[in-house]
């Protein structure tokens, strides 16, 4: 099911999916679809992900040209030396749908692909980054949206965190991403604490 109108970038999405599919391009969808399916209410349509390429530039010049011979308007552009982005592969259609594709984040685990988590929309399968590199990913970028879209996920999922494996991941995006993770979970621990102490018998 391909775009038919403005507003409709999760379609663009998976239409781009079918193609990385095709070329044997791992991915991870990020963004406001992630961040909805990790339990953060977002009104925000962007459809983005993050692809794997293992640095090879040639099945990076294969999906632009895959994606242009399909229709879609394709831009390319490499991050400096001190972007945290190495580089967004930009798409849209004739309706201004948008989906952005980084070829990589500095500092993210390159087997971010193997934690994906596969789910269902409007009958497409997508794979979803895992709730580990989601919230990674989340305390690196450290903007009050960024750190309010983690503080939510953990709200929703902290029992289900691998907080060994988090705290790993956290680390390589350096001492600030982790300093941010340990306020942030101590946070939660305090609000869990709190909830469960509330839920005890009152005075007799």
């Amino acid at each position: 099911m391909s775009p038919s109108g403005p507003g409709q970038s999760p379609l663009l999405l998976i239409d781009v999916v079918a193609h990385l599919d095709e070329l044997g391009i791992a991915y991870a969808v990020i963004g406001a679809l992630a961040a909805s399916f990790h339990g953060v209410v977002r009104a925000s349509l962007d459809a983005d992900a993050v692809i794997s390429t293992g640095g090879r530039t040639a099945l990076v010049d294969n999906l632009i040209s895959d994606l242009e011979a399909a229709g879609m308007e394709v831009s390319y552009r490499r991050g400096d030396r001190d972007d945290p982005v190495e580089g967004v592969i930009a798409i849209t259609d004739r309706h201004a749908n948008r989906v952005d594709l980084l070829t990589g984040l500095r500092g993210m685990e390159r087997d971010f692909a193997t934690r994906t988590i596969e789910t269902s929309l409007l009958g497409a399968s997508l794979r979803i980054v895992g709730l580990e590199d989601f919230i990674a990913m989340k305390v690196f970028a450290g903007g009050p949206q960024d750190l309010q879209d983690a503080r939510s996920a953990l709200r929703v999922s902290g029992d289900s965190v691998d907080l060994h494996l988090l705290r790993g991941l956290t680390a390589r995006f350096g001492r600030d991403a982790s300093e941010a993770l340990e306020t942030l979970w101590d946070e939660w621990c305090r609000t869990k604490h709190d909830a469960v102490a509330g839920e005890g018998p009152g005075p007799e």
